[in-house]
């Protein structure tokens, strides 16, 4: 089986474990999730992050927003074009609208920003393993958009995207920095040589 045929299997595999999760466990999970994200260093010591809209069942990212405006850094979500992602700031929640993908985006005109001004990543996924590889859609927006950050890539998941055995992974994709679920902080090899390696579990 070729590589792109095996992400696809497990795309579809854990894309549908994900749809079949009940709105409460998607709260209850994510407000686990999203608790442990905001007692590491990754999140402390950043001033300036992206974060992402969930979708599809993702790991809400609502109250690390709520948290991280609320300590003064400054927020930025991705709108996805034809030409990629960029990244917009915004500074309340109702300023996202449905977008591509019927994404909530944040619309044109507001403050953009590279990834390589961010101190923190905070991205989504389909699966994952704990050497940081990672399967999301299958668009490649974040694989593009990210080449040039230098922060670490945190990802926001459940514990059953997490997989015991390795991903297959192609030249293009982005590693994460660490994983963090509802269950524990899985911190990937892939933090080695970016800023802020120090993490708290």
């Amino acid at each position: 089986m070729t590589k792109y045929a095996e992400k696809k299997l497990l795309r579809s595999r854990l894309l549908e474990a994900r749809r079949s999760l009940p709105f409460e466990d998607v709260f209850s999970l994510s407000k686990k999730a999203q608790r442990r994200l905001l007692g590491t260093r990754f999140f402390r010591d950043s001033g300036r992050l992206a974060l992402y809209s969930s979708f599809a069942n993702e790991v809400l990212t609502d109250e690390v927003f709520k948290q991280a405006v609320e300590a003064g850094k400054e927020v930025f979500y991705p709108r996805v074009s034809l030409e990629g992602i960029r990244f917009l700031r915004v500074k309340e929640l109702d300023e996202l609208t449905p977008g591509a993908y019927d994404l909530r985006e944040p619309t044109e005109g507001f403050e953009a920003a590279g990834p390589e001004s961010f101190d923190l990543i905070v991205i989504p996924g389909v699966a994952f393993d704990e050497s940081g590889g990672r399967i999301g859609f299958g668009k490649g927006h974040y694989d593009m958009a990210l080449k040039g950050a230098t922060c670490p890539i945190v990802a926001l998941a459940y514990e059953f995207q997490v997989l015991k055995t390795k991903i297959p992974i192609e030249p293009h994709d982005v590693y994460v920095s660490a994983i963090i679920t509802e269950e524990r902080t899985v911190v990937t090899g892939a933090l080695r040589g970016r800023k802020g390696e120090e993490h708290d579990a």
